[in-house]
């Protein structure tokens, strides 16, 4: 399948400028083409630009799962590979309303323009087809939203990321290898259909069409040539690290309202105030999470020989950066982002530390690049009509510079921002001490009934929690108990 990949990369690198200058050319007043036949001619050459360019940007995906050399990166990659076959199929065919699909457009408009029976069996097995993939194999929408947007709904919560731990390898090769012939029928399908309406009756017309895409970019990798293998070497380092860091925050989430349960039942202690913790620690699974999703696909570019993927690689880059300075800044106003809820909380009408500073500076200076629009991130994103041919021309005028020195911008300030974070947690951890040492004197009756016996094993770590709970130091007093 690798190299079967190499070769699609290869091929739709070659179609894709072909087939952008035809479609723009029987879009265009320009053509001399019948115009009774002129739409359906739009139909199939769009159809045709659709199939490859979807099918190039899930490939890649796919190579750089199976290329990923620990479970975070390739799972960084599986939540691309399952959110463009659904987002490809929904383009394609669609859920509910498939006479608005691309497929069922074409074949509505096919069969009143058509003058042959010929192609009518292998576009009725293509559709059958198209109905059976979607009943047994698009079953998990929900990956799709939180692989493009980090969440499921609008302001979903951090932990549906949690979720996407439940793609497997497995599960998508499996998908792949269902696709796959229903692809390869309809693009051999649209070649004939292509040469028969298309090409021989109108040969010279299409044979002066001139070329409008740029060539790719193939000089950004003999940039990067000499430094791969550290680069390889940092950027896995950072993903092991920001695994590592996922994972604990993963624990304490799923650990720390069970014990904050048992507490407030045992011992009759409100702990509400505790949940700003939590959310403090969802911000740093969320951002733990950014990390290992961007230096995942910068080593998809930097690993890769063929210029279209490392193309796709700086387009999904720009959409993964997109949507972190949307979660953690905002574009244009701070309201629900995590600099509003987590980063400047503590130092309301105070001065804000240095580090504070250059989190903002760092966001403002990307905002400013111009780099991220939401036409781009849609056009990358959604793939609809208008959007996979705009995406098209913009992955054909990418800036392999600025995209990489943003990236880098953005993973060296994302430690930072967990460190911002981190100095929230200390403070709301220090303002429930204060809280709780306050309004918990009670604590000293259980003291007092249970001092005579504080020295033996169970009732020593309930005796020194107590204390701790006393003080206000819930935290402390938890991880006491937890071993109990």
């Amino acid at each position: 399948m690798w190299n079967l990949g190499s070769i699609i990369l290869e091929q739709s690198s070659e179609i894709l400028p072909k087939y952008y200058a035809l479609f723009h050319y029987v879009t265009s007043d320009e053509c001399t083409i019948d115009a009774n036949k002129k739409q359906l001619f739009q139909q199939i050459v769009s159809l045709e630009l659709f199939l490859n360019y979807f099918y190039s940007i899930y490939i890649v995906s796919l190579r750089g799962a199976l290329l990923a050399m620990n479970e975070k990166e390739q799972k960084a990659n599986l939540k691309y590979v399952n959110a463009y076959i659904i987002e490809g199929y929904k383009a394609l065919w669609g859920f509910t309303k498939h006479n608005q699909s691309l497929w069922g457009q074409f074949i509505k408009l096919y069969s009143k323009e058509k003058n042959t029976d010929t192609f009518d069996e292998m576009l009725d097995e293509i559709t059958c087809a198209l109905k059976d993939y979607g009943d047994n194999a698009i079953t998990d929408k929900d990956e799709r939203c939180l692989a493009m947007h980090y969440q499921i709904d609008k302001n979903g919560n951090p932990q549906e990321l949690l979720k996407l731990d439940e793609i497997t390898i497995e599960k998508e090769q499996e998908r792949y290898y269902q696709f796959s012939p229903i692809y390869h029928k309809m693009i051999d399908c649209l070649v004939e259909l292509l040469n028969y309406y298309l090409f021989k009756p109108y040969r010279t017309e299409i044979l002066k069409i001139q070329p409008l895409l740029p060539e790719l970019n193939i000089v950004d990798q003999l940039v990067w040539h000499d430094k791969i293998n550290e680069i390889n070497f940092a950027i896995t380092k950072n993903i092991e690290a920001q695994a590592s860091s996922f994972e604990n925050c993963k624990d304490m989430l799923h650990k720390y309202p069970l014990m904050f349960k048992e507490i407030s039942r045992k011992y009759n202690v409100d702990l509400n105030d505790c949940k700003e913790l939590l959310g403090s620690s969802e911000a740093m699974l969320a951002i733990s999470y950014f990390s290992i999703d961007l230096c995942s696909i910068l080593k998809v570019y930097f690993n890769s020989t063929i210029p279209l993927e490392r193309n796709i690689a700086l387009s999904r880059m720009n959409i993964i950066c997109h949507s972190i300075i949307d979660r953690v800044y905002g574009y244009r106003d701070r309201k629900g982002s995590y600099w509003e809820q987590y980063i400047t909380k503590p130092y309301f009408n105070m001065e804000l530390p240095d580090t504070v500073v250059n989190i903002r500076n760092v966001m403002e200076s990307l905002i400013a690049s111009n780099t991220y629009t939401q036409e781009k991130r849609s056009s990358f994103v959604h793939l609809k009509k208008d959007n996979y041919i705009r995406a098209i021309k913009y992955l054909y005028s990418n800036s392999p510079l600025v995209e990489i020195q943003n990236s880098e911008a953005i993973i060296k300030i994302l430690p930072e921002i967990q460190k911002a974070i981190v100095g929230v947690v200390k403070q709301v951890d220090s303002n429930i001490k204060c809280s709780y040492a306050r309004k918990n004197s009670w604590i000293d009756e259980d003291l007092k009934k249970i001092a005579p016996y504080r020295n033996q094993p169970r009732v020593k770590s309930v005796y020194e929690s107590l204390l701790l709970l006393k003080k206000g130091e819930i935290m402390e007093a938890i991880k006491i108990l937890k071993d109990i």
